[in-house]
């Protein structure tokens, strides 16, 4: 059985999990002393540990050892080109998350009626919920979340860049050894597809036209399927 896992800090000798994250612990696992947790201390270590104090606002824990956790070789930068009902976004980030994304890049396009500040008014709860997505899938570092950005302003510099394109019917991830890269950057369009004038400029860009399936996928859908896709092959 998995254990719960907390973000905490190591202090003194101890881990101490506090704050929220104190609450839930308490109040909603109804953890004691002597029971076991995981914590990750977003510092790049993950321990098991047992709590051995209880107090008012905080609790501390022992150490038992320290988890090895491997961290992906390859960086996955996601452009998502964002829907105008922007809670869609809320519920990407916890699967882009399981699916080892590195940056999130909210992108608007061409056709999209958001601005900037529209978006950034997002990003603490996108944050937040980047946090408690690395407690169910047990990875080390969140998605970063950076600010959003002007499709016809990106100019990624990943060694390979990938654009998912309705209209291209025979190009797929199987024609790429992506393996082979470090960095890879995949744009994902938005509802009602990108336009011509679009692909024009991402392909100048350099980005690769691929067809992601025989259907037209919600854009959701489609961001899923790019990343499981790439998580396959990049096994």
């Amino acid at each position: 059985m998995s254990l719960p896992c907390f973000i905490g800090k190591f202090s003194d000798g101890y881990l101490i999990i506090d704050g929220q994250e104190y609450h839930h612990a308490i109040n909603v696992k109804r953890l004691k002393i002597n029971d076991k947790i995981e914590v990750n201390d977003l510092n790049g270590n993950y321990f098991v540990a047992t709590i051995n104090k209880i107090e008012k606002k905080y609790l501390t824990a022992v150490i038992n050892n320290k988890v090895k956790k491997n961290i992906p070789k390859t960086s996955i930068v996601l452009y998502q080109c964002l829907p105008n009902k922007l809670s869609k976004i809320d519920e990407l980030i916890e699967p882009i998350s399981q699916l080892n994304t590195t940056i999130f890049i909210p992108t608007i396009s061409q056709y999209c009626a958001l601005k900037p500040k529209d978006i950034e008014s997002k990003i603490a709860k996108w944050e937040k919920i980047a946090i408690q997505s690395i407690k169910q899938c047990k990875r080390l570092f969140p998605v970063n979340i950076d600010k959003p950005q002007y499709l016809f302003n990106i100019n990624p510099q990943e060694q390979i860049k990938i654009v998912f394109y309705e209209n291209e019917k025979s190009m797929t991830l199987k024609n790429l050894e992506i393996k082979k890269f470090d960095s890879i950057a995949i744009l994902i369009g938005p509802e009602g597809g990108l336009s011509e004038k679009e692909i024009i400029y991402l392909q100048k860009k350099g980005f690769k036209t691929l067809s992601l399936a025989t259907n037209i996928l919600k854009t959701e859908v489609a961001t899923i399927t790019a990343l499981s896709q790439i998580e396959l092959m990049l096994r």
